[in-house]
């Protein structure tokens, strides 16, 4: 797979991590939710050294703050 082809899927799972962030955001206690699957998200791709799973937790993380602290 082309160099431009991973970036575009990893900017794609960046995009709806954050989106998905955003709607379970508006859940109670959406911060443990968010961050037990930003942690598990992010240890399953460092353990199969996927690039996807650690951009996708990266994302949820960066959805959740985006929403908590910029309303």
């Amino acid at each position: 797979m082309s160099k431009v082809c991973k970036l575009l899927i990893w900017i794609c799972g960046f995009l709806i991590a954050s989106a998905l962030a955003q709607l379970i955001s508006l859940l109670p206690w959406s911060f443990l939710v968010i961050g037990v699957a930003a942690v598990v998200t992010y240890t399953k791709g460092k353990a199969d050294n996927s690039m996807l799973l650690q951009i996708i937790a990266v994302g949820l993380t960066f959805g959740w703050c985006k929403c908590y602290f910029l309303g």
